[in-house]
């Protein structure tokens, strides 16, 4: 039971980063297909697409987290003591507390645009649940890297993708 709800968890990133994208995709091309084919605009593309966007993003970052697929800097690795092991922890530990602090500043924001909200333009949207995946996906990203180097350090996984892993 608890692997199913594991893994179902570890889809979901998978599955909202991928909605994302066709949306973003679907709307874009509707937009174009309206502007140059039909001479008429649609108002709400531009805002839909924009959102699409930054959720796709987001989510896909988290993504690579849990994948071990982010972008690093190795070549200082094998001068720290301990290795690469131990200078990927360190890494990884400033990482967390780095998302850490964009996850309280999210927080602290969603709490100001939830007492003083603001609308989008075109969707009247409330912003909040647009801005709502900046803490998320970085919690999220710290639960990956923790995951990441839970796996390297007790069964071996390496904390980055590619070395002796499949993607």
């Amino acid at each position: 039971m608890l692997d199913r709800l594991s893994f179902g968890f570890n889809r979901l990133e998978l599955v909202v980063a991928n909605l994302s994208l066709i949306v973003l995709v679907l709307v874009l091309a509707a937009q174009v297909v309206f502007r140059y084919g039909l001479g008429i605009g649609l108002a709400w593309s531009e805002e839909v697409s924009r959102f699409a966007f930054v959720w796709f993003v987001y989510i896909s970052a988290s993504l690579a987290a849990q994948r071990g697929t982010h972008i690093r800097v190795t070549v200082a690795t094998r001068w720290v003591p301990g290795g690469q092991r131990v200078s990927l922890l360190l890494a990884d530990a400033v990482w967390v507390a780095f998302n850490a602090c964009v996850v309280v500043a999210g927080v602290l924001l969603l709490q100001r645009m939830l007492k003083y909200p603001s609308y989008s333009t075109s969707l009247f949207l409330p912003l909040a649940f647009v801005y709502t995946i900046i803490p998320v996906a970085h919690a999220l990203m710290i639960l990956r890297i923790v995951q990441r180097q839970v796996a390297a350090w007790r069964h071996g996984i390496p904390v980055i993708a590619g070395e002796g892993e499949e993607v």
